[in-house]
């Protein structure tokens, strides 16, 4: 049900397979959290869940502002990311945009990120298609935006107010709106 409201609001398609133009509404910021599940190929194949980054949903992705971070800021090491070359990727084509400062957007997905991989890492366990992953997120109360076969990751949406800081969210204008 909470999937099919979602959908509702961000004019998704029911099934969640396609990718469509996110609108912020009156966030300033919007875009999606990804997670992948690690059923992949390549470096989409491993264990357990992992987080895969925070991607603002600007051009022709949706209508969210940029924040702009600067590209050549020193990248911390944190631990919801193993490969710190991995890391300098999502900062460079996604954390400036998402982010003044990368030691704050690492933080930020690494926290927000925290409580759907462990529910994720469970449900893999108990043998859960992406799908049927999909939807139990859905069930409990995250807002599941995309699920994206090919890598085998979902999307949640996230925003952020004029005070650039990241939350999950199912309805932008009231939690970031401005």
């Amino acid at each position: 049900m909470l999937a099919l409201l979602i959908a509702s609001v961000f004019s998704l398609p029911s099934d969640l397979t396609k990718r469509s133009y996110m609108d912020c509404g009156n966030a300033p910021y919007c875009g999606v959290l990804v997670l992948e599940r690690g059923g992949g190929s390549g470096n989409y194949n491993h264990a357990s869940p992992a987080v895969h980054g925070l991607w603002p949903e600007t051009g022709n992705y949706g209508s969210s502002g940029c924040i702009g971070g600067d590209r050549n800021a020193q990248i911390p090491t944190v631990s919801c990311y193993t490969d710190y070359s991995f890391q300098e990727h999502e900062w460079t084509s996604h954390g400036v945009c998402a982010s003044n400062d990368p030691n704050t957007f690492f933080n930020t997905v690494c926290d927000l990120s925290s409580a759907p991989l462990q529910q994720m890492a469970q449900l893999k366990q108990n043998g859960y298609s992406l799908s049927q992953m999909a939807s139990a997120l859905s069930n409990s109360g995250y807002p599941v935006y995309n699920s994206n076969a090919g890598n085998d990751q979902l999307e949640l949406s996230v925003c952020a107010g004029s005070d650039g800081v990241w939350k999950l969210s199912a309805d932008f204008n009231t939690d970031c709106g401005n």
